[in-house]
């Protein structure tokens, strides 16, 4: 990627100094203004050594000073901090019928967002539809575009990495033959990320939803579509070709061998959104898969048959999860997994089919997880990419200080 190139060093110093200013950075980005003093007192450098990387990052424009703090005996310290406007990344959760944008400084302040439906828009008129909202989102922002460093889209399905088509998604199936990758590159004017939106999901979880701190987690997503995201000690399962978690394609439900079932998955055609209004009501047009569930709610005895039914699906899924993976938590999400009435049951058929304790819950970020994920891989890969060794195999964490 581009941003690679964006590193703080001109010419690569010795290993021990780049990661003196990933220490240095990691302090600033979690725990605030800090002092020279403190930076090197809680990384253990220097504090020659620390003025020096202070000065570098200062110098390119990605540290500033905030302020002068009192010390002992009327001392007083120069406090840095990371600075906000240096730089801004923007993640997007681009679904089948809603667009969500969030934009967000260096410092992983989340300035904006926005959500919008598709409004019909399909193939390329989507991408330029998705770019007018990037434009509004940047606007009341006040971030200016060119200081746009990165963009992490979420999307359903997998990307050919070679061509950048889009696969493995049959509700987005109007992009065709388009290469995602390379359009929104072009639209967007800056390098661009694109990542499942399960996975995206899985990680907006763990990064500001009700699974900070885990680094076993599932994501199960039923709605619209339905998917599977994972995280093993702390990474993402993507699997050899990228389409780890393709749960849509498990064969129960419904027959697997059926046309449609190879098309969109068994899975899919019995727990998706549409798999529920059909299994209800198959010849009723204007029926949701949220009409059920109030219908179910408000105590209908058919609704309510139908939504145990699919719990009962659904709890075997999470079964199959757990016995395959043994996270420390499972999270349920999408339209239909979040729902209260969903979790009660699915939570409540678990003891017929298992003896294990599954800890199972909704989605504490709900419509937002995705989005949340998008910009957590955007400002991760970007941290990373500007502060990070490249030779270094592990990873930066991100801020959690900031909302």
């Amino acid at each position: 990627m581009k941003v690679r190139t964006m590193n703080v060093w001109t010419n690569a110093p010795p290993m021990l100094r780049q990661i003196s200013v990933r220490a240095a950075m990691e302090i600033l980005l979690h725990e605030g203004p800090t002092s020279r003093a403190e930076l090197a007192k809680k990384t253990g450098l220097s504090k020659q050594t620390m003025s020096e990387v202070i000065r570098t990052l200062e110098e390119s424009g990605w540290v500033r000073v905030k302020g002068v703090v009192s010390g002992k005996v009327g001392r007083s310290a120069v406090t840095y901090e990371v600075a906000p406007d240096a730089g801004y990344v923007i993640g997007i959760d681009l679904g089948s019928t809603t667009v969500r944008v969030g934009v967000v400084d260096i410092a992983g302040r989340i300035l904006q967002e926005i959500e919008a439906p598709v409004d019909g828009h399909t193939g390329k008129a989507l991408v330029l539809h998705l770019n007018k909202l990037v434009e509004a989102s940047l606007k009341k922002a006040k971030a200016p575009r060119n200081k746009v460093l990165l963009a992490a889209v979420a999307t359903p399905g997998v990307v050919d990495p070679e061509r950048g088509t889009l696969s493995l998604a049959p509700n987005m199936a109007d992009f065709g033959g388009l290469d995602v990758a390379k359009t929104l590159r072009e639209i967007l004017r800056c390098d661009v990320i694109i990542e499942n939106d399960i996975n995206a999901a899985v990680i907006g979880e763990s990064w500001k939803g009700s699974s900070i701190g885990l680094d076993s987690l599932a994501f199960i997503s039923l709605g619209t579509g339905i998917g599977l995201g994972t995280l093993v000690n702390g990474k993402l399962m993507r699997g050899a070709k990228g389409a780890a978690g393709e749960i849509s394609y498990l064969p129960f439900g419904a027959d697997p061998y059926e046309p449609e079932s190879l098309e969109r998955g068994a899975l899919e055609c019995a727990i998706s959104a549409r798999g529920i209004v059909e299994r209800h009501r198959p010849y009723e047009s204007n029926l949701t898969a949220r009409d059920v569930l109030e219908q179910a709610e408000d105590g209908d005895v058919q609704a309510l048959t139908t939504v145990e039914e699919t719990a009962r699906l659904a709890a075997l899924l999470v079964v199959s999860v757990d016995a395959m993976l043994d996270p420390q938590k499972i999270i349920l999400g999408g339209n239909v997994g979040r729902h209260p009435l969903m979790v009660r049951l699915i939570q409540e058929a678990l003891p017929a089919c298992t003896k294990r304790m599954i800890s199972v819950e909704a989605s504490a970020l709900g419509s937002r997880a995705t989005l949340m994920g998008a910009v957590a891989i955007a400002l991760n890969q970007l941290h990373n990419a500007l502060f990070s060794p490249q030779d270094l195999p592990s990873e930066m964490r991100l801020p959690t200080l900031t909302t």
